[in-house]
């Protein structure tokens, strides 16, 4: 394929992408450099983003989006990242998955752990509340603000290792 033509492919493979899959790469690069920088956190596995899984579908997406290795502790554990605006279905719950998708983080959960990192506005790049929840934690696809009330964090702020392992 020419230059000109993967070129060509890449800007259609970019508008062509949904909105909600922009935000949550957008949410994911937040997390990265801010909720688990490198700093405290080496990163050993990222998924697939859109462009690629749209042309050829990579297995390990099914992962959580992060395997991050703790530099203090050497321990390793995955985070799912999700983004929502924060709007509630008829029951005041946020639906954050599915629950074939809370099933395989559960499953995944029991050889390692899973964390949730949840952000809630308008901006994935600065969200308006965010929410560090360990999996284990978790027990339903949705949330009332009670749960989440629990497992608040700080904006713009990362977890520290200390913290992260106390929850």
């Amino acid at each position: 394929m020419s230059l000109f033509n993967r070129i060509t492919k890449a800007i259609k493979d970019e508008i062509s992408k949904p909105s909600s899959f922009v935000k949550g790469e957008a949410f994911e690069d937040y997390v990265r450099k801010v909720v688990f920088p490198s700093d405290y956190y080496k990163l050993i596995n990222r998924t697939h983003n859109y462009s690629t899984n749209n042309e050829d579908y990579v297995e390990n997406s099914l992962l959580p989006d992060f395997e991050l290795e703790c530099l203090d502790t050497n321990r390793r554990f995955h985070v799912e990242v999700k983004y929502r605006k924060g709007v509630f279905n008829n029951q005041d719950k946020l639906e954050w998955c599915k629950p074939f998708q809370l099933r395989r983080y559960k499953e995944i959960d029991k050889r390692q752990p899973v964390f949730l990192v949840l952000g809630i506005g308008h901006n994935p790049k600065n969200p308006d509340e965010v929410f560090v929840i360990p999996m284990s934690k978790i027990g339903f696809t949705g949330f009332y603000d009670s749960f989440l009330d629990n497992y608040s964090f700080y904006l713009d702020k990362p977890v520290f290792p200390n913290y992260l392992w106390k929850l």
